[in-house]
């Protein structure tokens, strides 16, 4: 009391045991003063506190060894992870050989007759050669719409458009030589100045002329849609110089067929009958590279012309218009 506190002593390790008293007599226990007693008593207190410490720290020592002592050394060879699923690749496409030769289009069959009558509208004058044209257009589009539904391919309406003179386009200058079909805007050309020529002259044959002339370019543009015209473009540009002659003919007397594949399948409703059917079997007979001027190897000749015209009007099938696998003798 009074006098200044002491730090107890922190001890490292346990302080040596007291000894107990030997064995044998007894002495007679003294009587122990005050200040001994309270001497006994601190330490007692003393000895009692750094055990408690002693455990405390063999408790807290323990976790400190297990805190510092090293755990489990990881493997140097890496874990094997679950492998992540390869990407799925997108499925290749087919190659330009494989839609011309094998496109879905060839496996419709007949086509479906639109049942439309010719357009009672003669080329005497422009306006009258557009309502041709226009009045034409719905049933070719009914015809081929159903054609490509069923091939499941696309489908779009073309455009027609009757011009006098030079009419600039996105696949160049129309020069009223004759019909183009230009697939950047997917319309068709028809000059005025030749249908309007050809009926002043003959009109059953200029009737035979617009109706295969308006279906051939039509042809032209189911090419487009299923892709055989890209294809076939790009297949051209390898080729020698008379192999992308041949190659110009097989896409143009397709396009020659798949237009009789549409004369053929509405015959009955046109009608395709009487003087018409007449004039246009002289027309597929007189029509090709033989006669054109200047004259270059890139539609095919009047026998070619003939043949293909004569198999798709009769057959009415697409797959019947595959000059991509025809031999070349038949794409002369």
């Amino acid at each position: 009391m009074g006098q200044p506190v002491q730090q107890a002593p922190t001890w490292q390790y346990p302080p040596i045991p007291i000894p107990q008293p030997p064995g044998g007599r007894r002495r007679k226990k003294k009587k122990l003063t005050r200040p001994i007693l309270i001497g006994i008593v601190a330490l007692a207190v003393l000895i009692l506190g750094t055990g408690i410490t002693l455990i405390v720290r063999s408790i807290g020592g323990g976790d400190a060894e297990a805190k510092q002592s090293p755990t489990a050394p990881v493997s140097e060879t890496p874990s094997e992870t679950p492998s992540s699923s390869p990407t799925p690749t997108a499925p290749r496409g087919p190659t330009v050989d494989e839609v011309v030769k094998g496109s879905r289009l060839y496996t419709i069959g007949p086509v479906a007759a639109s049942k439309c009558a010719e357009p009672p509208f003669a080329p005497v004058t422009v306006p009258a050669a557009q309502q041709y044209y226009g009045r034409l257009l719905p049933c070719l589009n009914r015809t081929w719409w159903l054609a490509m539904k069923k091939a499941n391919l696309p489908f779009r309406n073309p455009k027609a458009v009757v011009y006098v003179g030079k009419l600039s386009s996105p696949c160049g200058m129309q020069r009223s030589v004759r019909a183009a079909y230009c697939p950047a805007n997917e319309t068709i050309y028809l000059p005025f100045t030749v249908d309007n020529q050809a009926y002043t002259r003959n009109p059953v044959y200029a009737r035979a002329i617009m109706l295969n002339t308006f279906a051939h370019e039509y042809g032209h543009h189911i090419q487009k849609l299923s892709g055989i015209l890209a294809s076939s473009m790009t297949r051209q540009k390898s080729m020698s110089p008379n192999g992308q002659l041949t190659e110009s003919r097989r896409r143009e007397l397709q396009a020659t067929c798949l237009g009789a594949v549409y004369l053929g399948a509405n015959a009955t409703f046109i009608p395709m009958s009487g003087p018409l059917l007449a004039n246009w079997k002289v027309l597929i007979a007189h029509m090709g590279d033989d006669y054109a001027r200047p004259r270059v190897h890139d539609h095919g000749n009047r026998v070619s012309n003939y043949q293909w015209s004569v198999t798709g009007y009769n057959n009415k099938k697409p797959d019947s218009c595959n000059t991509f696998t025809a031999a070349d003798v038949r794409v002369n």
